[in-house]
């Protein structure tokens, strides 16, 4: 595959992979509207992830690593790498919650619901902003 195409999977990735993240952060804004909505932002995040989320980072993370060796690692491509991976690792690391919540929501045991959200909460604050960096620096090497 040349590296072209290659950069267009990538791009679709991280565009269809930001895609889903948002609609996963307005998903989750919505879920004390009630205990039985909780669950159910519980249940409907683990299947995003599954049939989304985790196909979109996979590509990107693939995609990323094949066009490594078509481009010269600068060091600000380092950071943006660096960055990439930040955010498709807090992603990696946010799947165990969102799978243990799940399985906390379908036992109705909210407690465990509620603590699991937070660790949620706390991935996308590491994944977000390392996103931003890696997606910047993406355009300003592209474009530079």
């Amino acid at each position: 595959m040349d590296f072209s195409t290659v950069r267009t999977l990538h791009l679709f990735g991280i565009a269809f992979w930001l895609g889903v993240v948002s609609v996963e952060f307005i998903l989750e804004r919505s879920r004390t509207g009630s205990r039985l909505h909780g669950y159910a932002v519980a249940r409907n995040h683990y299947w995003i992830d599954l049939a989304l989320e985790i196909p979109a980072f996979v590509l990107v993370l693939v995609t990323g690593f094949a066009m490594m060796t078509s481009v010269p690692l600068t060091t600000l491509h380092v950071v943006k790498v660096s960055a990439g991976l930040l955010a498709i690792g807090s992603n990696v690391a946010c799947v165990v919650p969102v799978v243990l919540r799940k399985r906390a929501a379908d036992n109705e045991q909210l407690s465990d619901v509620v603590r699991y959200s937070r660790i949620i909460d706390l991935t996308a604050i590491v994944g977000v902003p390392a996103a931003v960096v890696a997606i910047s620096l993406g355009f300003f090497l592209a474009n530079g």
